[in-house]
């Protein structure tokens, strides 16, 4: 295949999953000769990024006549990159709500809209009646007649029957992992000076439910410590709760890092409690570094990774009572993950499936 032209548009590049992915994808597709461009909608950029991409930002300021002003804005500088290029774009790939929206009137026979999470719990949660309508509404609005793709089949799923949005295609690709890449990050030297702990790597927000995790941690009889890597809105409700059962001693919380993964590849085992996933990379990444995980089942992703034997570490949601028990489980006996458990999420893999996207 020639080399492609290649634009990813995001909202931002904060510290979130969805960001990391996308310089994933950019990195990958630059390792095999391919250009990448990305634009930001946002002004935020907390990833490291590499020399090798092109990075622009749009400066969005939200108000309700700018979607229009920044829509037509973000499409005018696509042009001039391919006036620039000399070459229009072989895929464009666009990512998060906000991007869409700005992008979902702009033609092109390559381009496609990656949903990374689950729409129905991020935008219809705690929504009812005449709210919940007019959202579900709004989403199909932004969302009917694109090309889709979801990040794992259960978020397929929750886009079409939920939410009832009617794609003009849609597919289901899993977040890419390179392997080797992740395996020199953890390479690094740790920032925590411990023999043995359990981890949870998240953001401090009602999605990742630390609360669950943290009375199933209370309840465990293990004598390691609980380290919390990450930042967030709930910190101090968090905080609270650890103070209530008395944990200060047994609970770290070490705050956001851009590189937890020596934290993670030094640890007995990692936790997720979370009430909802799009795919959950963190889990993937763990398993590839070779960390035992135990999971609540939740919609969805964990259970597209953790499928085979390792279905068994997975807990239905706020059963904090059997999600201790496999803690304590997992810390005495850990268990052998099978070397083909994350094959399907190999970056090499993934990109093919990318460029197969493309139309001549």
């Amino acid at each position: 295949m020639k080399n492609k032209n290649i634009l990813i548009v995001i909202d931002s590049l904060g510290l979130g999953g969805a960001e990391h992915v996308v310089l994933t994808l950019a990195t990958e597709f630059i390792s095999i000769g391919h250009r990448v461009d990305i634009i930001l909608i946002d002004d935020i950029v907390e990833q490291e990024i590499p020399k090798s991409i092109q990075l622009y930002k749009l400066g969005f300021e939200k108000s309700f006549l700018d979607y229009q002003r920044y829509s037509n804005k973000l499409h005018k500088k696509i042009d001039a990159l391919e006036k620039e290029h000399k070459k229009t774009f072989d895929l464009i790939l666009v990512n998060l709500q906000k991007s869409t929206r700005l992008m979902n009137q702009y033609k092109h026979k390559n381009i496609y809209h990656v949903i990374h999470n689950t729409l129905s719990q991020t935008s219809l949660k705690n929504r009812k009646g005449l709210r919940r309508y007019l959202k579900k509404r709004s989403l199909r609005k932004i969302y009917n007649n694109l090309n889709l793709i979801t990040v794992s089949e259960g978020v397929a799923k929750d886009v079409k029957e939920v939410v009832g949005i009617s794609p003009k295609s849609i597919q289901r690709i899993y977040n890419p992992i390179n392997k080797q890449e992740l395996q020199e990050k953890a390479n690094e030297v740790s920032s925590l000076e411990l023999d043995e702990y359990i981890i949870h790597v998240g953001r401090f927000d009602v999605q990742k439910n630390h609360l669950c995790l943290i009375k199933a941690f209370a309840q465990s009889d293990i004598n390691i410590p609980l380290v919390l890597v990450g930042d967030g809105e709930l910190k101090k409700e968090i905080q609270d709760k650890i103070d209530e059962l008395e944990l200060n001693e047994r609970v770290i919380m070490i705050g956001q890092t851009k590189n937890p993964y020596p934290l993670i590849a030094n640890a007995k085992a990692l936790i997720l409690s979370s009430d909802y996933e799009g795919l959950s990379m963190v889990i993937i990444e763990a398993l590839a570094l070779n960390i035992p995980v135990i999971s609540t089942d939740c919609p969805f992703g964990p259970s597209e990774i953790m499928s085979g034997e390792l279905s068994q570490y997975l807990v239905a949601l706020n059963e904090e009572n059997k999600l201790a028990e496999q803690i304590e489980n997992v810390v005495a006996n850990g268990y052998i993950i099978p070397e083909n458990q994350i094959q399907k999420f190999e970056s090499a893999t993934i990109i093919k499936q990318y460029l197969s996207l493309i139309k001549e």
